[in-house]
């Protein structure tokens, strides 16, 4: 008897291989981190340029996905974005110093910036606004076994391979999405848009790259505040130059008129905060497990992996909670509970029982993963049909911004700490518990913006 598979379960599972491929390309890095300064002959926290320029090409090309998606077609520029991850991950694989792991990485952040958002904006054209919590969760909850099985096989492949292949692993998944999406996406015919604007990209993508260099140049000890600072203030302006150019623009590259929407403007903020908490913490309990504490890449791994298992928890239950208490009280109260749930990182030390930071994992994948569901749900509840594309590329450079600014200000913290406290440089348990109560404050700041929503806000999401 034939089994007979239907276009509407095949697209989530299509998008979910995208998300899955890329969710493992930003989790397996870490595990690898000490193995891949040794080889390139770097510092540890210097690395995370590397991860920054991912992230960072995300957020400048991800503005433009939309506008391509829509000019060109989905199908088209969903399958272009699988190409180039896949063909710069080979690259990635083959750099032989720091320099040419950053180029790669961020050619292949661009396949990103096309793939995360466009495969976003099928499934929101394919089941609608409504539906669009359901679909996504099943989405992500496929994605999490990405982040589960990244630090994992990170930590396999660095301890009894060469990091080179946590490239490399990306192949045969690229692959698979790129035959998968060909065979069964629908093509969509290319609609008139108005001209790019090609003055906001540049003024707006200099902004941001500006903007995450300059911050994340601050922790370098090779270069000079003053000149850090001087980036970051000219990046300012440069955003400024942006805002004041888009008023006059009838098509601007980012519709900054959509934060007239209290609650896509609240979604939008929180996100910027809150990420400067979250994100970091990957990144900094790979470094404190290995450098500090001495344990392998593989052992690390393992105890990053309940992250995973966490978010996938979270997924069904996040939906049932907003349905009983509201955006409102479910985001204040998560958002407290996951500054405090950063905090106890702090508690970390030679003589935690493993399965302690295990569990500690664990509740951090459930409380973010329930922070997102609600945040990047809320952000569409009153937006318009129409604007659909250019709301989901502002969240979509949001997120992804405040991602790399998470990771820089998590090292700028340890450079900090590590001056203050006279550390001369060494990685020492205490400038990690230093900086895990820091970026914990930052995401309890994040309170004041929830206080902010109505009770009744979202509820149409949730019927």
């Amino acid at each position: 008897m034939a089994i007979v598979i239907s276009k509407q379960r095949m697209i989530p599972v299509i998008i979910a291989f995208s998300f899955f491929m890329e969710a493992v390309d930003s989790t397996i890095i870490n595990t690898a981190i000490p193995a891949m300064s040794r080889s390139l002959q770097v510092d540890p926290v210097d690395l995370k340029v590397a991860l920054i320029s991912y992230l960072l090409s995300l957020a400048i090309f991800i503005p433009i996905s939309g506008w391509l998606a829509d000019k060109f077609g989905a199908k088209k520029v969903f399958m272009t974005a699988l190409t180039i991850f896949t063909l710069s991950s080979l690259w990635c694989g083959f750099s032989h110093d720091l320099m040419e792991l950053i180029i790669a990485r961020f050619i292949q952040g661009f396949g990103g910036a096309l793939g995360l958002p466009v495969g976003r904006l099928i499934l929101i054209r394919t089941f609608g606004q409504k539906n669009l919590i359901t679909t996504m969760n099943q989405v992500i909850t496929i994605g999490a076994l990405g982040i589960m099985l990244g630090p994992l096989i990170g930590g396999v492949i660095t301890t009894h391979f060469s990091w080179h292949w946590i490239f490399w692993i990306n192949i045969p998944i690229g692959c698979l999405a790129i035959l998968l999406a060909n065979a069964w996406l629908d093509v969509t015919p290319p609609e008139s848009v108005p001209p790019l604007d090609k003055i906001g990209f540049l003024l707006f993508g200099t902004a941001l790259a500006g903007f995450s260099f300059g911050l994340s140049a601050l922790s370098e000890t090779s270069i000079d505040t003053m000149l850090s600072l001087s980036i970051i203030l000219l990046s300012l302006l440069f955003l400024v130059a942006y805002v004041w150019h888009s008023h006059y623009q009838p098509h601007p590259i980012v519709k900054t008129e959509l934060l007239r929407f209290r609650t896509f403007q609240i979604a939008v903020f929180s996100n910027l905060l809150c990420r400067l908490g979250f994100s970091g913490v990957p990144f900094l309990v790979s470094l404190l497990l290995q450098i500090s504490l001495g344990c392998s890449a593989q052992l690390t791994g393992v105890i990053l992996a309940p992250t995973a298992v966490g978010i996938i928890l979270a997924k069904p239950i996040a939906l049932r909670l907003l349905r009983r208490i509201g955006y409102k009280r479910l985001l204040i109260v998560n958002t407290i509970a996951t500054g405090i749930t950063i905090m106890l990182f702090a508690l970390v030390n030679a003589h935690t029982s493993l399965v302690h930071i295990g569990l500690l994992t664990l509740i951090y994948g459930f409380m973010t993963a329930t922070q997102f569901s609600a945040m990047n749900s809320l952000a569409f509840a009153d937006i318009p049909q129409e604007h659909f594309s250019s709301a989901t590329s502002i969240m979509g450079t949001l997120q992804q911004l405040s991602q790399s600014l998470g990771v820089a200000v998590s090292a700028l913290c340890i450079r900090f700490y590590s001056s203050t406290l006279h550390a001369n440089s060494v990685l020492t348990p205490t400038l990690f518990h230093h900086t895990f109560i820091t970026i914990g404050c930052f995401t309890l700041m994040s309170t004041c913006l929830f206080l902010r929503l109505q009770p009744k806000d979202g509820h149409q999401m949730l019927t």
